[in-house]
Order: structure tokens, then C-alpha cells, then sequence
């Protein structure tokens, strides 16, 4: 009986063990259970895309400070971006130096000083500068003594052609000294005057005697030599005034050739004095140089011919100027050169001509850009560095500038084009994928994808998606991706 027990129990065991292997079971039981787990995971992915609207309640509109505006048509102009630096405007960047040599007795300014044009910034002592100016005052005196000689012989000349004059008009003696009392006629005057006087005698003798030859109380031999006589005298008295005023006239030229030698001498002079200053320092002019003081005459001032600030200090006081030899270096950086490379493979895509304006950024000053106009584009390329300049003038007050920094030059390669564009900071990217929200309301906004294209001035063109009129999202763009993105987690 027990041994009947033991045997059925063994039938059934091995009947459980070969239905286990022969019965029928899935190949991959594994993927049924990864194939659920993605489906979930698809189903919230899609739930989370199908989220593209969000709609705030006022509040949160105005803690976001949300604000939208209208797609337009805009004109876009294709750009690359050159490198380079900046540097002093060549025409704002001088190099103070003395013309003459001498010491450095005064120095007036400090690097970093704002200067204005005609200031006194340096003052040396220098021998020549004051030889020069006692030949200055030697020459000014020759010239008065000219200009008073002239000044005589002219008056000698118009007074002796008016008594010749007046004598010729048959005026009295008497009345000509009387009535050229007060005028300058040097010796010419008493000698005229006696010549006339004679001949007038010798006329009124003349007519007596032949008054009393016609009634023959003198003989007619008597007669004859009387008349000799006033023709005599006659004669003399022309004569006398044609030599006085051939005398006077010459006298009168040469005194003038005199007074403009005298003139030239001290233009001369006062020209070669303001070389030595310098071209920077005030021309010296004949009515200025006399308010110079005799322990100054050897001082010289050295001047700022522009307006700027004292960029460097080269020597200091008592030390020994030379000729040309820079003392200081001013500019004025309120106008700055841009100066970039246009190397030969860019040559041909850029289009760029004279007075036009390019933006130009520096990486050491943030979020910021500048207007520069093209002033120079070089024609020859540079052997060192294969390219040619391209050189833009800045006017700006920022401080910043400095040259010496590096800068980028954005110039236009195409012709401008008329495209949707919208500012750069309504453009967001999540996962690879650019959009745009759009007010659909005022409380509601839908994330519409687009498109880009190129960008400039902070405006990115949209080539799909978008539409001119379309209301855009420019501020509060990242508060609406957050919520939307926190919505589609919520699902």
C-alpha cells in the first residue's frame, strides 16, 4: 500500500514538470513591458506639445510687464564683421615740440589735463628766440626813422607843389607867406619866394621905364636892358621851380623805397622770429610785439594748437630742449579712428564706400555699439598682413573708448533687402526648435514656430511662421516660456 502511494505521487510530478516545459509561453515578455513604459512616456510628450497657448490674469501681465508689438516689413542688409582698433584721429593728434632750442623752464600741464587751443602748456628760455626779437626791435626802429623821413618829404612835396601853384596863379609874395606859414616847404620855400619877388620887380621896373620911353624920359637903350632883366628873372624863377619840384619828387620816392626796404626788413625779421616759436604759438605781429618786456624776450610758450587732453609728458623742467624733440602728446578722443583689416578673400563681398556708416562694437564694452563713417578705404594691401585698411571716424563722448582697443567693424556684402523682421529678443529656443509667442488677446498668447534668417541691429528676419501685422510678444518673452513649459509638466 505504501509502495502504491510512493509510485502515484512520482507519476504526478513528472507530469506537472512536462506540462511546465511543454506549455505554451510568450518569446519576449521584456519588450511588452519597455513598449508600455514608452508609450507613457510618448503620451506625455505629446500632451506637453499639444500645450501652445497661455493665458495670465492681469496681474501676472503686469508683474511681467509683458508688451507686444506689430510685424512689419523691414530692410535687412546683409553684413560681415572685420577686426581691428582704435586708434587717434590723425588730425586730432598732435605732438607738442619746440622749434628752437633752449631749457625747459615751466611745465603747465599734467598728463590727463583737459587743454584748449591757444593755451600755454610748457615755457623754455632759448638765446635765439632773443636775438631774434632784439632784431625785431632794431628793425621796427630803422622803420620809424624811414617813416618819419617819408612822412617830411611828402609834406616838402605837397607844400612846394602848392606855392608853385600859387606863384603860377600870380599870387602876392606876401600873401604866400602868409598863407603857406604853416606848411613844410624845407628850403625850397625862401628860395622860391625870393625868386618870385625879383621877377615881380623886375616886371614892375620893366613897365615904368617903358612908360617913361614912350614919353622920352629915358632912353630906349635903358629900356631894352630893364626888359632883359625881367626875362632874366623870369626865366630864373621857372627854373627854380621846375628843379624844386623835380628835387621834391625824388626826394618823395626814394624815402618811400626807403620806408618799404625798412617794412620788408622787419616782416623779415618777425617771420623768422615766429619760426622759432613755432607754428603752434600766437603769430608775433608788429602791434603785438611791442607789449613784449625786455626780461622776457628770450622766453618762449609752447601751446596747444587743438582742443583735448594731455595724453603723455615726455620731459621734465630744467632739462634741455631740442629741436623737434616732443614734449608732449595731446589729442583730442572725442574723435576716434576705427581703423580694421579687409583681407583680399572679403574684398570682393564688400560693399562699402566713402561716408558711409558702419556699426562698430568693442568686446571690452558690453551691449553697446557706435556709428562710424567711413573715411578712408585703402587702395593697397598691406605686404605683412595681406590686407587693405578700411578706416571709420568715430565721434562719441564715452570715455571707454581708448585707444588701442580692439574693436569689430560690421560692414554691409550685399544690397539691402525688404524682409519681416522682428526684435531679436522675441525669439526664444527650446529643444532646438525657434518660436515666437503672439497675443491672441489681451490675457491670452500662443506660441507660433518660425523661421530665421539673418540678423542685424538686434532685429532677427523671420522667413516662415509669421505674418505683417501679426502681434508679437518683445518683453516678457521668458515668463511665457516658463509658464508654458511649467503647464506642460503639470499634464
Amino acid at each position: 500500500m505504501h509502495k502504491k502511494l510512493l509510485y502515484a505521487l512520482g507519476i504526478s510530478a513528472l507530469i506537472v514538470c512536462v506540462a511546465f516545459f511543454l506549455w505554451p509561453r510568450p518569446e519576449h515578455p521584456s519588450v511588452e513591458s519597455v513598449d508600455l513604459a514608452s508609450a507613457e512616456v510618448d503620451a506625455e510628450n505629446i500632451a506637453a506639445a499639444e500645450i501652445r497657448t497661455v493665458k495670465l490674469s492681469p496681474p501676472k501681465i503686469a508683474s511681467a510687464a509683458i508688451k507686444v508689438e506689430a510685424v512689419k516689413r523691414r530692410p535687412l542688409q546683409p553684413t560681415c564683421t572685420l577686426p581691428g582698433r582704435l586708434d587717434y584721429d590723425q588730425n586730432r593728434h598732435v605732438s607738442i615740440h619746440s622749434a628752437c632750442e633752449g631749457i625747459l623752464t615751466d611745465i603747465l600741464v599734467q598728463p590727463g589735463n583737459e587743454v584748449t587751443r591757444g593755451q600755454v602748456v610748457a615755457r623754455i628760455s632759448s638765446p635765439e628766440v632773443g636775438q631774434a626779437r632784439s632784431e625785431v626791435q632794431s628793425r621796427l626802429a630803422s622803420l620809424q626813422l624811414a617813416v618819419n623821413e617819408q612822412k617830411r618829404n611828402s609834406e616838402i612835396c605837397s607844400g612846394v607843389e602848392e606855392l608853385v601853384a600859387l606863384i603860377r596863379a600870380g599870387e602876392s609874395p606876401e600873401s604866400l607867406v602868409t598863407g603857406l606859414a604853416t606848411e613844410t616847404l624845407g628850403d625850397y620855400g625862401r628860395t622860391l619866394i625870393e625868386a618870385y619877388a625879383r621877377k615881380r620887380s623886375a616886371i614892375a621896373i620893366a613897365n615904368g621905364s617903358r612908360e617913361a620911353a614912350d614919353v622920352g624920359a629915358i632912353a630906349g637903350r635903358i629900356q631894352t636892358e630893364r626888359e632883359r632883366e625881367r626875362q632874366t628873372a623870369d626865366a630864373a624863377l621857372t627854373s627854380l621851380m621846375e628843379q624844386a619840384l623835380f628835387d621834391v619828387g625824388q626826394q618823395c620816392k626814394q624815402s618811400t623805397a626807403a620806408a618799404e626796404a625798412a617794412q620788408r626788413e622787419v616782416d623779415i625779421a618777425l617771420q623768422r622770429l615766429n619760426a622759432l616759436l613755432g607754428p603752434a604759438a600766437p603769430v608775433v605781429t608788429q602791434a603785438s610785439f611791442s607789449k613784449v618786456k625786455k626780461d622776457t624776450l628770450s622766453n618762449v610758450d609752447l601751446v596747444s594748437p587743438i582742443d583735448g587732453t594731455v595724453e603723455e609728458r615726455l620731459l621734465t623742467a630744467t632739462e634741455r630742449v631740442s629741436i623737434g624733440v616732443p614734449i608732449f602728446t595731446i589729442a583730442d578722443t572725442s574723435h576716434l579712428w576705427a581703423e580694421a583689416d579687409i583681407r583680399q578673400s572679403d574684398w570682393n563681398a564688400i560693399t562699402v564706400g566713402l561716408g558711409q556708416v558702419v556699426t562698430i562694437t568693442a568686446p571690452a564694452i558690453a551691449n553697446t555699439s557706435f556709428e562710424g563713417k567711413v573715411i578712408v578705404v585703402g587702395r593697397r594691401v598691406n605686404l605683412a598682413t595681406g590686407a587693405a585698411p578700411l578706416v571709420a571716424q568715430i565721434t562719441s563722448s564715452d570715455t571707454r573708448l581708448r585707444p588701442g582697443m580692439f574693436i569689430r567693424m560690421t560692414v554691409p556684402t550685399a544690397e539691402s533687402r525688404d524682409v519681416i523682421a522682428v526684435p531679436t529678443k522675441a525669439v526664444v529656443v527650446h529643444e532646438n526648435q525657434t518660436f515666437v509667442f503672439v497675443a491672441d488677446s489681451d490675457t491670452e498668447f500662443r506660441r507660433v514656430d518660425v523661421a530665421t534668417g539673418e540678423q542685424q541691429n538686434e532685429m532677427t528676419e523671420i522667413t516662415s511662421g509669421l505674418q505683417v501685422g501679426d502681434q508679437v510678444v518683445v518683453e516678457g518673452v521668458f515668463k511665457l516660456k516658463s509658464e508654458i513649459l511649467l503647464a506642460g509638466e503639470e499634464e
